[in-house]
């Protein structure tokens, strides 16, 4: 009888279990702006120092590779890293009465998820050898992902209703020790080959492989990642002015969870094969046109159209749940396919953390962006003033456009074999709707 290879299990699990501690997503944004009262732009700025521990992803790889603990490569990191994900939200349970104390709860959170994400990374893009393998490989991670998120995500609000914000971060904490659990019982044969590469010609190396098409590629990457968001201070937006509760949170939270399902099996069946190029020109079109009903939650063409507030706001997050896996996948199995053959995780770690710091900077712009147009929420000796965030949102959705000049260098990723009858060489691509569902995806 075959032995059950556990590392098939690996993968889709430990994307699972990060999808499942979104269950802290709604009772983080009550708790930040309720409990410690943060600013929309302190919160910004605390998203994006978040990004941080994901932003050098490159050396977890480096340290797991070359570094291995009792001849074990994988086992004693990711073990530590499920460790590493609870100590932070459990300090969010337990400490954290401020800005300083929420950005070490972030970043020893982020630590724990970005370790155990390298670690499976890894596997992904080895097994990545073409455009449709890359692409299948990539659904299925984000499909994990989504389910962890569906399981939990009505629950996300009513609990924060019913037991407060800090009794659901010790909830989530549990969550990645199940991680460290797991790695206890995976097998991994003691690897006594250990590569002796130095830092010098592990750099040297890196600089053989930047062809130019990697280096638009990777400026195309950052690019797409980086322009503003303006989601904070919607977010504040949306309690303090149309009063909606947790509870209804965690509903738009099971919407759009369960309409980036929708997402991926539309990417699956019906655009896998399509150019990139041509992909991304079209999510940046639909993006830009499909961010109107968000604006109209601020506007008001709810009550025109005679609907309630809430009812319009599940409208907009099911359109945007859908069409932010369309975007982001394409994002993975490009980084993906430019992962050169023996260097895998390392190229593949190096290019999410590219976008890691394109996202760290699109919040630094929407904190930016609300500081100068005064939008602010709610305090105890200041009123709430939103009266410019529509400009704020617009500037967040033109600037998904930037990268469309760079859609041209973009290389084409498919083998020969995949490539259709109707292809066209031309190519086109760029970001994803700035209000920006998207710009939560950390790789």
């Amino acid at each position: 009888m075959q032995k059950t290879d556990l590392t098939t299990f690996l993968i889709p699990f430990v994307y699972f279990i990060a999808g499942a501690t979104s269950l802290a997503g709604v009772a983080t944004t009550f708790f930040y702006k309720d409990d410690i009262g943060l600013s929309i732009a302190q919160v910004q700025i605390l998203g994006s120092i978040a990004i941080l521990p994901w932003s050098i992803k490159p050396i977890y790889g480096m340290i797991s590779d070359r570094v291995p603990i009792w001849k074990l490569r994988r086992k004693p990191y990711l073990f530590f890293a499920g460790l590493c994900g609870s100590a932070g939200y459990f300090l969010m349970a337990t400490t954290v009465m401020g800005f300083a104390g929420a950005v070490t709860a972030s970043l020893l959170s982020a630590l724990g998820f970005a370790l155990a994400d390298v670690i499976v990374d890894g596997i992904v893009a080895e097994r990545s050898r073409t455009q449709k393998e890359a692409g299948k490989l990539q659904t299925i991670c984000r499909a994990s992902l989504m389910t962890g998120a569906i399981v939990v995500s009505y629950l996300s609000g009513v609990l924060v209703e019913s037991i407060g914000a800090r009794n659901v971060f010790f909830i989530t904490g549990s969550l990645p020790i199940l991680t460290s659990i797991f790695a206890l019982l995976m097998e991994e044969s003691p690897d006594t080959t250990v590569l002796k590469t130095s830092i010098r010609d592990f750099l040297k190396n890196i600089k053989a492989l930047c062809t130019p098409a990697l280096l638009w590629s990777i400026l195309f990457l950052f690019l797409w990642r980086s322009t503003p968001t303006s989601g904070g201070a919607f977010s504040y937006f949306l309690i303090d002015e149309l009063k909606f509760k947790p509870e209804f949170f965690g509903t738009l939270s099971l919407v759009s969870n369960l309409t980036a399902i929708l997402g991926i099996v539309i990417f699956r069946k019906f655009l896998l094969s399509l150019p990139l190029r041509t992909l991304f020109l079209w999510i940046v079109i639909l993006s830009i046109v499909l961010s109107l009903p968000t604006l109209g939650l601020v506007y008001g063409w709810y009550a025109l159209l005679g609907m309630s507030p809430e009812f319009f706001a599940i409208a907009d997050t099911a359109i945007g749940g859908a069409l932010q896996e369309i975007g982001f996948l394409p994002l993975l199995v490009l980084a993906a396919r430019l992962c050169p053959k023996g260097m895998e995780a390392t190229m593949f770690a190096l290019l999410a953390s590219v976008m890691n710091i394109g996202l760290a900077v699109s919040d630094l712009g929407g904190a930016a962006l609300t500081t100068i147009f005064h939008v602010h929420g709610a305090t105890d000796a200041l009123a709430s003033d939103y009266a410019n965030l529509d400009i704020v949102m617009w500037i967040a959705i033109l600037s998904s456009a930037l990268p469309l000049p760079l859609l041209r260098f973009l290389p084409e990723t498919r083998e020969t074999s995949e490539w259709k009858a109707a292809d066209s060489p031309s190519g086109i691509a760029s970001g994803i709707n700035a209000l920006d569902p998207l710009k939560s995806d950390i790789v």
